[in-house]
Parts: structure tokens; sequence; C-alpha cells
């Protein structure tokens, strides 16, 4: 028998288990299971009664809300696709979108109106304005969303894919070099990277998820398929703010989340974190961007919960490894298994990931050789949207290519060294810019950094680290640089290092090198 993988088959579930419980938290909306279902199931009509064509595509602009819980289900159940939109983009880079995807409608929080009304003129496709949170007080927009959604029917859907191979959600990149790539999700690419993730993470019908991170972003999207697998719950942060997100941890008993390491700077540095009850909050998945042993251990000392990295790309779903420790290692020392922690982990179940050379053999297992990271799964994208070229590129010989350098230790962790194009060769030595900034996140005062590649006459190029430091913090270029020649290497030393009071970031919150390098003068700016 053959059952198409769709995550319309994870609410099913759900609702079937656990349909009085609340499954999601936003403010002082509490929809249970039972709930969610009936409100994707108008989902599911009003884009049938506004006629958005089937597999046409709807876009989101929206802070994390209740509505990307129906949204990404009762899109699913439609037949149509999901475009989740970055809130954080310029005008041209959403016009940019809008027609690339040829999006039919677009759903919108009030805050955003000022800048679509900017937009939809040269939002060539897009047919539905739909304003969320306020009033359709212009003629350009269609409706407001809740009344297109208590005006459709509740009808119960009955709903699979004809192909589980069809498109589901359509993700655009960061857009860190060049125009952003529209990334091809299907059904499959979904439902099986759920099971991963379940299984990864030993989520359950007792974990509480604290939606911190975006959810037009990936890095944390993909808990909501998981979670609502096992009937968890969903408590949504509208917007990062340190404060807000420990008073939500407190009241809400949140056991699990996803954060990036920017976001656990600044929950460390509120000044009364102590005075927090966090009992609940029982790990920490930290992804997006690597964290130092020194930031992960402080980490678990000050808010009490365990430390898991994990690692993944838009274009695979995006979960590729999570840094568990293995049993075997449970004896070690505790600077030990830190060290072990904070890699980039071991495959997850349902993945072949391998670290290969440029002949496309796989390095040593020696935590030295370096090599780039191919993976293939049934987590990988269909490809780029209208990018076959592209998509060529990148899934190359049955594995998809993702531009990541890393090595393999002897117990199988993978451990990232950097992006490709972000590798420092000064006088030809490799320098992994990740390296630098560990040493750097290990001195009290250093909030955030990123190490860049400046050019220079005599060795090519010459690492420049970028540093933001705590609040009333004081120490000197020199001072910095005398602390690292005592943990690195010379030539690995900054050989500059500039002080700022923030570094630019993805809405993901990635620190954006290709901006520091415009903007700080560094190579390949």
């Amino acid at each position: 028998m053959h059952v198409p993988m769709s995550p319309v088959r994870i609410l099913k579930r759900a609702v079937k288990l656990y349909s009085d419980k609340t499954a999601v938290v936003d403010g002082s909306v509490r929809w249970t299971y039972a709930e969610v279902e009936n409100r994707a199931n108008r989902v599911v009509h009003a884009v049938q009664g506004l006629g958005i064509t089937d597999g046409g595509r709807v876009a989101v602009l929206d802070y994390n809300t209740y509505r990307y819980m129906e949204l990404y289900f009762g899109m699913a159940m439609s037949g149509r696709v999901l475009s989740p939109l970055n809130i954080r983009l310029s005008a041209d880079e959403y016009i940019y979108i809008l027609n690339n995807a040829e999006a039919e409608a677009i759903i919108f929080h009030a805050d955003f109106k000022p800048l679509l009304e900017k937009v939809r003129h040269e939002a060539k496709t897009v047919r539905h304005y739909f304003i969320a949170e306020g009033i359709a007080d212009a003629d350009w927009i269609t409706g407001a969303y809740e009344d297109l959604i208590s005006g459709a029917s509740d009808a119960a859907v009955n709903f699979e894919p004809e192909d589980e191979n069809d498109m589901l959600n359509l993700y655009y990149t960061s857009g860190t070099t060049g125009r952003p790539k529209g990334v091809m999700l299907t059904h499959r690419n979904i439902y099986a990277n759920a099971l991963t993730t379940i299984i990864s993470f030993k989520l359950e019908d007792a974990t509480v998820w604290h939606h911190i991170a975006p959810l037009f972003h990936l890095a944390d999207a993909f808990f909501i398929w998981s979670v609502t697998f096992q009937g968890g719950r969903h408590v949504m942060q509208r917007q990062f703010d340190p404060k807000a997100v420990l008073k939500t941890i407190q009241e809400e008993g949140i056991t699990a989340a996803m954060m990036v390491p920017t976001m656990i700077n600044f929950l460390l540095n509120v000044p009364d974190v102590d005075q927090y009850d966090l009992t609940t909050l029982q790990w920490i998945m930290v992804g997006g961007a690597p964290m130092s042993p020194a930031n992960a251990r402080r980490m678990m000392e000050k808010l009490g919960c365990g430390y898991i990295s994990g690692y993944g790309l838009t274009e695979t779903t995006p979960l590729l490894t999570v840094g568990n420790l293995k049993d075997t290692l449970a004896d070690r020392p505790l600077d030990e298994q830190m060290v072990y922690l904070t890699r980039t982990g071991l495959e997850v179940v349902g993945v072949d990931l391998r670290v290969v050379d440029d002949r496309g053999n796989d390095v040593p297992r020696d935590g030295e050789s370096i090599g780039e990271i191919i993976v293939r799964g049934d987590n990988v994208m269909k490809g780029y949207w209208k990018l076959p070229e592209e998509t060529e590129k990148a899934i190359r010989d049955g594995y998809f290519h993702t531009g990541d350098l890393a090595t393999v230790d002897a117990e199988g962790y993978v451990f990232i060294v950097d992006r490709a194009k972000d590798i420092i060769i000064s006088g030809g030595e490799n320098i992994a810019s990740v390296e630098v900034e560990n040493v750097l996140y290990m001195h009290p005062d250093v909030l955030e950094c990123a190490v860049i590649a400046a050019p220079d006459e005599k060795w090519g190029e010459i690492p420049k680290a970028l540093v933001a430091v705590k609040p009333n913090a004081q120490i000197s270029e020199p001072d910095l640089i005398a602390f690292c020649r005592e943990r690195l290497a010379r030539f690995k030393v900054p050989k500059i290092i500039e002080f700022v009071e923030e570094l630019p970031k993805t809405g993901s919150g990635k620190i954006l090198k290709v901006e520091l390098r415009k903007r700080f003068g560094g190579a390949g700016a």
C-alpha cells in the first residue's frame, strides 16, 4: 500500500489523539487541536473561494502568530503552496520575490501595510491582499484575514496530494549573495523531516515548544510539523525581546526552543536573569551559526538547561545533523563532552552525509582534513524555483552540495569550519573564521563577533575581527589581540580588530558577513 507522505496526516493524528488539548498559545489566543483543524479547514475553503489556482502561491508576511499554524496545515490540505516572507526585507526585495513566485495572494500583518503600499504597484500577479489585526481601510486591500476565515466553511477536508513530490512550500533563501533563490519543498520533504526531528530530539506530547526564532524561516518552522505530530504545545513569541522570552518560559512552562547564538547572548546578559523560574526548560537547540564551547557551557549554567547543536539548510528542510552526545562518551570529562556537544553533530536518521575532497573522496576521519559536506535523503529539496541550471549545480551525482566546509573526527562528529567562501587564505595558510571567533567569544567582554578576510599586500589576506562588546565593558584592540595570541597560532590571530555597536544580521539572526565585507573593506567586498 502506498500512502502519500504529507503533513496533512500530521494534523489528522494530532486531532485524533489530542483533540481537546491546547495546541497553540499566542497571547490571549489559545486554540485546541480541534480548533486548529477547524480553522485550517476554513483556510482551504477560503483559498478555493478566492479562485487561487491549483498549485498557486499564497504569501504570508507576519510575526510568529497562531496564523502560521493554520496556514501551514491549511495550505497543505488545499493543494496550494505557502510562501513565507522574511519580515525584514526592503520593498524592492518583496517586489522581486512576489513576482518571481507569481504569488496570487498575500496575507500580511497590519504593521506591514505602509511597506505593501509601496510594493503593490509592481507586484504584478498579486490579486488579493488580506490584512491581519487591522482593518481593510484602503481600496487595494481585499479584506481582513479574520473576516475571510470566519466567512468560510469549516466543512471537513479530505485531501491527499496526487504526488507526494508536489511542491508544498516555497522558501526564499536569505540572499547573502545576489538575489534570493526560491527553494521548492515537497509534501514528502516535510513529512520525512518531521519524523527525523522527532527521533533526533525525542519529542513527545509533553513537549512545550517556544517559537522564538522566526517562523518565516525553516530554522524554527520545521518544529511546527514535528511537535504537532506528537501532540505537543506551541507557544508563539511574536518578536524577540530577551525579558519577554524569559517571562514566557516561566509562565508557559516551556520545555524546549530553538535559538541562534545571538539570541542566547542577549538572554545571558539580562541583568536579573537569575530571577526567572526556568526549571521547566530542558534544552535549547542552537543553530544558524556555531557557538563556542565556553559560551555553550555558560548558557547551560545560567539557564539550567541542556545544549543541543543542530545544522541544516533551507534546501534540506532543514535538519542534517544534531549534536547529541553518544552514550559511549558520557563518562568523558565535562570539558571534553562540551567539545563534542558544540560540534556540528552526527548525521540524523534518514540522511546520508559525507564530507568529501575536491575529487569526491571521503576525507579521513581525523578531525583535521577539510572537505565539503554533501548530502542525500528524503529531506532534500525538489530544486530551485525557475532555476534549473542552479539546481543542477547544487545537486550532482545524486548528492546536494552544501558549500559548507567541515572535518569529521574518529567518532563521526562533523564540525563545520567555514563556508567555502569564508575561508581566509593568509600566506598560503587556511584560517577558519569560526576557530578565531570561538576564541574571541571566550573573552568575558565580547558580546558578539565576526571574523572576515581583509586584503593585505604582503599576505594576500589577513584575519580582521568585528567585535561588539557587552554594556559598560572596556577593552582595547591590543588587549583583545593579546588575548588571542595566548590561544591561537600566530598566523590565525586577527591583525585588525574594529569595535562596532552591533553586527548586521539576516532575518533568521545569522551574522551577515557579506554585509560586513562591504562595510569594512573585507576581501571579496
